[in-house]
């Protein structure tokens, strides 16, 4: 019994050892790595003092660009043993680099933490660990390849450490083939002035509906192959008032120094207005710097379009058949259509799909105003009897163009034998008309008779008479 006690306890504090030794490697499976924004409270204010490593990464096909990978501990725990690295890929959507080195399958990015709360000075390190809430950066040296083309690309690291791991999508730019060339310019040319365009914007969202929180991303580039720019600034402003800047967002954006024949690409969060019109909406853009060489303000004008819809509400009533089916006569059948939405409806129009019948002729409505209602009649011809089942087919377009499609199932019951509106008499039946006239001519008939037996009575009943008369 005392051995068995010792066994049991043995057993026992074995068990909770091993439970001890599980807990911290649970948390690290439920520990998660996400992007770094620079900020804390999820509102969007970037840190300007850690502005640097959190800008999109842009350059030419053969340029070689410093990626920084900001990851943010959002696990609750410390992370060990934390390392990045980036899969090579022949699938250039997700690889848009030159490989250095065919023997790799992945790149490893080197680590680095912020050393100083002042100046956020970046130091190597060999990410040992990393506490709850902390960030860190990996930076990553890579060159963009020759098969990669003009646009934005979703670029994944793969972040690894003690007990789990996770991906990070980092965007970066390409600028596709430099035709710009470099070097300083002579003569005269010294004179004109660096100029600042928006070289490319795209839409993380689409479509685009009104009442949306939507990401644009654009790309400002300073043309200049001599002159850095500085003091930086971005404003923007929509007239009909249909876009205006996401809540905690600002219309100027302080983007500071750009250096000669260089890129700054940004995010910009926009709030378009629920009552917004469904049309291309016109956002200007301000960009107001100076030259780093002569200081003289300069400001250039861009224009970005935002094309938004209104989400098309319809309601579309059940079909109703008006007449009794029967097979080879015209049926008669209705649809009516209502636009609950704020925007019109274009092109409408409603058939029927199916087989064992015939369509004598589509419906067109044309547009369908905000509020409004369509109602469509159709015709059509059942070629078979029994159980018939089809679609009626209704579809419009919004303002660009775009279709979108509805069916509404159609039931009827046809019957097989032709309708008449009057049964014909059979063969040898006489007619409500000839009948009448028979009747008559029996009835003159008759009268003759009878009134031949009493001329015949009286001449019978004198001549007997007379023969008394002779006795």
């Amino acid at each position: 019994m005392v051995k068995s006690g010792k066994i049991k306890l043995l057993a026992l504090v074995l068990t909770l050892a091993l439970a001890c030794t599980a807990l911290p490697l649970a948390a690290l499976a439920d520990g998660e790595v996400t992007l770094y924004k620079g900020d804390d409270t999820s509102d969007g204010i970037i840190d300007s003092r850690e502005s640097g490593y959190l800008q999109t990464p842009a350059g030419h096909i053969g340029d070689t660009i410093s990626v920084y990978v900001p990851v943010k501990n959002s696990s609750g725990g410390t992370l060990t043993n934390v390392s990045c690295s980036l899969p090579v890929s022949t699938d250039v959507t997700v690889f848009p680099f030159e490989n250095p080195d065919e023997t790799k399958t992945s790149l490893d990015a080197k680590a680095y933490q912020v050393a100083d709360i002042g100046t956020h000075a970046l130091v190597a390190w060999n990410g040992d660990s990393l506490d709850a809430a902390e960030h860190a950066y990996f930076k990553l040296d890579v060159t963009f390849g020759s098969g990669a083309n003009a646009g934005y690309y979703s670029v994944p690291f793969t972040i690894k450490y003690d007990g789990g791991t996770s991906t990070v999508n980092l965007v970066v730019y390409c600028r596709g083939v430099d035709t710009g060339g470099s070097g300083s310019s002579s003569g005269s040319s010294y004179k004109s002035k660096p100029k600042v365009i928006v070289e490319a914007y795209e839409f993380v969202q689409s479509p685009i509906y009104a009442g949306d929180t939507v990401q644009l991303r654009m790309v400002v580039a300073n043309t200049s192959n001599r002159e850095a720019v500085t003091n930086l600034q971005l404003d923007y402003t929509c007239e009909s008032g249909a876009v205006i800047p996401a809540p905690g967002g600002s219309s100027s954006i302080y983007l500071g120094t750009i250096d000669k024949n260089g890129v700054r690409a940004l995010t910009v969060n926009l709030q378009i207005a629920p009552d917004a019109e469904a049309k291309s909406q016109v956002l200007a853009v301000t960009l107001s710097y100076e030259g780093t060489k002569n200081r003289s303000d300069f400001e250039e004008k861009a224009s970005v379009n935002v094309p938004i819809l209104q989400k098309a509400r319809v309601r579309i009533n059940d079909p109703v058949v008006y007449d009794d089916p029967w097979v080879g006569s015209t049926v008669s059948m209705g649809v009516t259509l209502y636009n609950l939405g704020k925007s019109p409806l274009y092109n409408c129009m409603v058939d029927v799909t199916g087989e064992g019948f015939t369509l004598e002729e589509g419906y067109f409505g044309g547009n369908v105003a905000s509020g409004s209602t369509m109602n469509a009649d159709l015709s059509i011809i059942p070629t078979v009897g029994g159980d018939l089942s089809a679609n009626v087919r209704v579809t419009y377009e919004d303002v660009y163009g775009n279709q979108t499609e509805q069916l509404l199932p159609l039931t009827m019951f046809v019957n097989e034998d032709t309708p008449m509106d009057s049964p014909l008499p059979d063969e040898g039946e006489t007619t409500p008309e000839k009948t009448g006239m028979s009747w008559i001519v029996w009835a003159l008939i008759g009268a003759v008779v009878v009134a031949g037996l009493i001329v015949l009575f009286i001449r019978l009943k004198k001549k007997r008479e007379r023969a008394l008369e002779d006795l």
